[in-house]
């Protein structure tokens, strides 16, 4: 059995390598090389695997089946090919004529003369894939089944529990997995797989020179993305003929250009050359001035008019429009008495800047606010016209 299906994985390699030389340059193909975090995917399954040992065929096929498992962790290089690394085994059982096998359990109570025999192992191993569907029928991420057989060597141990000694061989192992695809991101697996090892590999040996181990798994794959492939275009040279005389064109535009260029380079320096002007604008702002009474009074003294002279001519050559506010204090007098004083007050201002220092009248403006605005924290200082 295990000749047969030697044979029939290498034959399917080989219609895939000639499919693969056929369909070179197909309408499927070619495809970029995809990126190193590009189509990884992750696998588990489980199910029964039988061993081929010198006579394990004495005892019925049913009998012989053991528990199955494995997980794996691969990436597709191409629709067409993939690598992947996998961990299977669990566990395995058979028949031997001999008392002296490492992993025997005790006589067979089906089979005089013979000994059960069970032991656990392991196969860690490499594998190279190749999509038979994906070579023959073209890349296409919507198909349904997908047909893959794969090839791979690695490291098997076995051992037994408290039995020396524990069995570490190289091993190869071939097999065919079946893809369902339920989604872009999951697929059903049916995998049939082959272990082939070291005739001692089960305690036993008898110079047959190889055992195997025949395992049927059911599981399931997680497809990472970035998933799938990206078809290979031919760039596409486009004819510039239609733009030779457009190109002429520009390449005149050029020359005036820089033509201009130079006049303006020339100018440049011309106004370089030149003195600069120095333009000068003055603007004239007077600052706020306070003017200080006495109780009752609205009379100017003459340091009152030496300040609003000073002022007036701040005001003259500014040309802008002030305000004269009149106050009195609440502390004194009563709202009409103090209203009559604070107007009194703004107009003696007002007369003085205008009659006796020629201020426009137009830039001047007169607001008694009587007591009603205190513009300082003591009667004394409410006695004032505010100029701003």
């Amino acid at each position: 059995m295990i000749k047969k299906l030697l044979t029939v994985t290498i034959l399917l390699f080989s219609v895939a390598g000639f499919a693969q030389e056929q369909n070179e340059g197909n309408k499927y193909g070619p495809f970029l090389t995809n990126k190193f975090f590009d189509n990884w995917f992750i696998s588990a399954g489980g199910g029964v695997q039988v061993l081929y040992g010198e006579h394990d065929n004495v005892a019925s096929f049913g009998k012989r089946f053991s528990p199955a498992l494995d997980f794996s962790v691969g990436k597709w290089i191409t629709p067409t090919i993939g690598l992947r690394g996998q961990i299977a085994g669990f566990s395995a059982k058979g028949l031997v004529n001999n008392s002296t096998a490492k992993f025997i359990e005790g006589a067979s109570s089906d089979h005089a003369g013979y000994w059960d025999e069970k032991f656990s192992f392991f196969n860690l191993h490499g594998d190279l894939l190749w999509n038979i569907s994906n070579t023959i029928g073209g890349y296409r991420t919507d198909r349904t089944w997908e047909f893959i057989p794969f090839l791979g060597v690695g490291y098997a141990r076995s051992w037994k529990e408290n039995v020396n000694p524990v069995y570490k061989e190289a091993a190869a192992s071939t097999g065919i997995i079946n893809k369902i695809r339920l989604s872009d991101a999951f697929n059903l697996n049916l995998e049939l797989r082959a272990l082939l090892v070291n005739d001692r590999f089960d305690g036993f040996e008898i110079g047959q020179g190889i055992e195997e181990i025949v395992s049927a798994t059911v599981g399931f794959t997680y497809n990472f993305a970035r998933r799938g492939f990206d078809k290979y275009k031919e760039p596409i040279i486009p004819d510039y003929t239609p733009y030779t005389s457009k190109i002429s064109d520009l390449e005149k535009q050029i020359a005036d250009a820089d033509v201009k260029a130079k006049k303006l380079s020339s100018d440049l320096a011309v106004e370089k050359n030149k003195k600069p002007e120095i333009i000068k604008s003055v603007e004239y702002i007077a600052s706020p001035l306070a003017i200080f009474f006495p109780i009752s009074q609205s009379r100017l003294t003459d340091m009152d008019l030496i300040n609003l002279g000073n002022f007036a001519e701040a005001v003259k050559k500014s040309g802008k429009k002030y305000k004269i506010m009149g106050s009195a204090d609440k502390a004194t007098g009563n709202k009409k008495l103090n209203m009559k004083i604070s107007q009194s007050r703004a107009d003696a201002v007002y007369n003085a800047l205008v009659n006796k220092f020629g201020v426009n009248p137009s830039q001047l403006e007169v607001i008694a606010k009587g007591d009603e605005n205190e513009p300082f924290g003591k009667p004394v200082l409410n006695r004032v016209v505010i100029l701003e």
